[in-house]
């Protein structure tokens, strides 16, 4: 028989062989290294922890507690860093929930191995094998338990372990755990079982609180003191501490949970927080935020608004209940001082509401930053100003008057401002244009609404502002013209002990440095404010200090802002819910507490010491030349505001800036010119035409129904000994000194012309 044949392996079986053993081996080489990286990989419930505020500490400046930022449901919890858990404490928590926990990398074989033999033998879940690991990761993404829950729990313990050390681990562990009553993390179980920080604590307390996460409600010590003291004293072999020492232990026990501290200030922050510490953490966790909050100064300026509204309510102005307060420090527009309500822990129907946010009328709060922008554009502190009974709008006839409802005729700036006075306000305004200013309001942080609502009583009280955004915004004058950011974050301290600065952007300059420095001279003038509040003012501060107060109309919005060189202070009293107090003013509640502020913190140590004959608010500390650099002096005449010559009854020193040094003497003292020649150089802006100065152009009148004469006024400006041809709807008249005449008073439109020899004026107005 011939020999069979066997068939050989196929060709080029080898060579696949071969291809497949070493993808073989090329994929268990790669899979521990998938794996390792698979475990590094972002874990999304570490990473929301990281960035979340839940319960990091807020402090004052001097690093006393204000306050914890609550966690899910409000739970109370004081997140700890690194170097800030006793070693104790993290030794006996390690001996009774994983004692090999330095020793396995989040999974214990040893205990698997244990656990279930244990359940084995007693035909039950007897014993678990969570390390302290995989109990970090249950608190960090919660499950339902089961296998699936709890390998989903075994893979994120590998995870954490692969990202964090052990430290880490075991204090996120501690800080994540609950403790009952609400209470998240050991070192709030410290506060509210015991009200003493972890570090004062004692091994027995700490054993004991050690125990209480096994069973809150059961071993809650408030309810069942006795069974947490045996379930303590049961476990205080595996940690070494007497059993003795546990059942002393519970003797001290006390309710504690840390009052919060300036509330309103503690949310402002609590808002802020979460963009600050995007902007500056960048993913790194916050334990600590240092606020600029001076706590005691806090507590002193609470304390004085409440004093103040209750001296008010006893002198019969009950409805004086809300009052706020905001002090600045200048250098950096930090909040030193941040009072929402007043008391130190405010009560009362208005309590919650922080009323140094809400917006209410501003009063004459604005009018500084409207001579500022006229100093801008030119003007200076002497320049003339009317205080005469003026109309002006031209859809709606509007004529302000004066809180003493008195005409001055002509004032210098400086006396108009000082003293407060809202007639040359209005005209100021009104020559100025209302867009401009409401572009500068914007400039300073403040928003005021659109020009339509407000018209030209932006002027003197109807723009509601907040106090927050007021004060920062007076604050420009003592900064030179530079307007601050408004700082309420000193330092964040993460979990590794990195403390980080908070950002300080420079701020805008919104006014030169002479305009700001002149309204600081004006508004710190006694002399100059005794026109408007009498020569024994509240506001004559000592040492001086810049003030403006404000009263909105009903008298339910009272304002007084102060300021030195190093501090700007803004008060608001008043009622939220508009209550009038006829006969209270910005010059009583809040000028009180705000000059009681100022003088406490110039004699307060390390603050700027006091120079002799008064300087300047606004001037840097130290030597200061006089007059300031950009400005000059130069002695006046009081009344026209002009160089003083030697027949002028009274004159004064002013500051120009230079350039704006007024070019001739006094014209009136000595020179022959009346007063009445000032006035139509004023409404004529100072050329040789005239003017219809009322009615304006556009203006709609109603008739009234009753049978007594009625008449509109029409007020011409125009060069004295000049015979003027006035027209109405073409009907012509001749008119002489003074230019006055009743219009009629009948339905229809109107063409008011007035024709002379320096030029003419035409207005159009309306009657219903």
């Amino acid at each position: 028989m011939s020999p069979k044949c066997s068939a050989g392996p196929p060709a080029g079986s080898s060579g696949s062989s071969r291809r497949r053993l070493r993808l073989r081996a090329l994929a268990l080489l790669l899979f521990p290294i998938l794996c390792a990286a698979a475990l590094r990989l972002p874990y999304a419930p570490l990473q929301a922890h990281l960035v979340s505020l839940d319960g990091v500490r807020l402090t004052d400046r001097h690093g006393r507690l204000l306050a914890a930022i609550p966690g899910a449901q409000g739970a109370f919890s004081l997140r700890l860093g690194r170097g800030e858990i006793p070693p104790e404490v993290g030794r006996i928590f390690v001996r009774l929930e994983d004692r090999r926990f330095f020793r396995h990398r989040g999974i214990d074989p040893r205990a698997l191995a244990r656990a279930a033999r244990d359940n084995l033998r007693r035909g039950g879940v007897v014993s678990g094998a969570s390390t302290i690991s995989m109990q970090a990761a249950r608190l960090l993404k919660p499950h339902r338990g089961g296998w699936r829950g709890k390998l989903g729990e075994s893979l994120a313990a590998l995870r954490l372990e692969a990202v964090l050390d052990k430290q880490e681990i075991l204090r996120l562990y501690l800080n994540l755990l609950p403790f009952g009553r609400n209470t998240v993390g050991v070192g709030a179980a410290a506060v509210t079982y015991f009200d003493r920080p972890l570090q004062d604590l004692s091994p027995a307390q700490v054993l004991l609180l050690a125990t209480l996460p096994r069973s809150p409600s059961l071993l809650d010590p408030f309810r069942n003191p006795g069974a947490l003291g045996d379930a303590a004293a049961a476990l205080s072999p595996r940690v070494g501490i007497p059993a003795a020492e546990v059942r002393q232990a519970l003797t001290t026990l006390r309710r504690g949970r840390p009052e919060r501290l300036a509330p309103h200030f503690v949310l402002y922050v609590e808002n802020e927080l979460p963009r600050l510490a995007a902007s500056r953490a960048r993913g790194r966790q916050i334990v600590q935020v240092t606020t600029t909050l001076d706590l005691e100064l806090f507590r002193e300026t609470a304390e004085r608004l409440s004093q103040e509204l209750a001296r008010a309510e006893s002198s019969g102005k009950p409805a004086l209940r809300d009052a706020a307060a905001v002090v600045l420090d200048n250098a950096g527009g930090e909040i030193l001082a941040y009072v929402g309500a007043p008391g130190p822990q405010p009560a009362g129907p208005h309590a919650a509401i922080d009323a140094a946010r809400v917006r209410n009328p501003s009063g004459s709060t604005l009018k500084p930053f409207l001579y500022a922008l006229a100093l801008e554009h030119g003007w200076t502190c002497a320049s003339l100003l009317p205080d005469l009974s003026l109309s002006f709008g031209s859809q709606e006839s509007y004529r302000p008057e004066n809180f003493d409802r008195r005409s001055r005729g002509l004032v210098r700036a400086r006396t108009a401002l000082a003293g407060s006075l809202n007639v040359p306000a209005v005209y100021l305004l009104s020559r100025l244009g209302l867009p401009d200013f409401l572009r500068t309001l914007s400039r300073l942080g403040l928003d005021p609404g659109p020009a339509a609502s407000l018209g030209l009583g932006a002027a003197i009280g109807n723009a509601p502002v907040s106090l927050l955004e007021l004060t920062r915004a007076f604050s420009v004058f003592p900064r030179g013209g530079l307007l601050p950011p408004l700082t309420a974050v000193r330092s964040l301290l993460t979990a590794e002990g990195l403390s980080l600065l908070a950002a300080l952007p420079a701020g805008p300059r919104v006014f030169t440095r002479e305009s700001a420095r002149l309204i600081g001279s004006v508004l710190s003038d006694p002399s100059a404010r005794a026109t408007g509040f009498g020569t024994r003012s509240r506001l004559n501060s000592s040492p001086p200090a810049m003030f403006k107060s404000g009263t909105a109309s009903g008298y339910f919005s009272l304002w007084c802002l102060g300021a030195t060189a190093a501090h700007t202070v803004g008060i608001w009293a008043g009622s939220l819910d508009r209550r009038q107090a006829p006969g209270a003013t910005g010059s009583s509640v809040p000028t009180a507490v705000a000059r009681a502020i100022l003088e406490q913190l110039q004699e307060r140590p390390g603050q700027p010491e006091r120079r002799a004959g008064g300087a300047q608010p606004g001037a840097e500390p130290g030597e200061e030349p006089d007059p300031p650099p950009g400005l000059m002096a130069a002695r006046i005449c009081t009344l026209t505001g002009y160089l003083a010559s030697p027949a002028c009854p009274a004159e004064r020193e002013e500051l120009f800036r230079e350039g704006t040094l007024p070019k001739r003497a006094c014209p009136v003292h000595g020179a022959g010119q009346g007063l009445e020649a000032l006035a139509l150089e004023l409404f004529l802006e100072g050329g040789s035409g005239l003017r219809v100065l009322y009615p304006r152009d556009g203006a709609t009148f109603y008739r009234d129904w009753l049978e007594a004469p009625q008449g509109i006024p029409a007020w011409i400006a125009a060069r004295r000994g000049e015979t003027l041809e006035v027209r109405l709807n073409g009907e012509s008249r001749a008119l002489k000194h003074p230019y006055r005449l009743d219009l009629p008073v009948r339905p229809g439109d109107y063409l008011l012309e007035v024709i002379g020899e320096a030029g003419r004026d035409a207005v159009r107005y309306e009657v219903r």
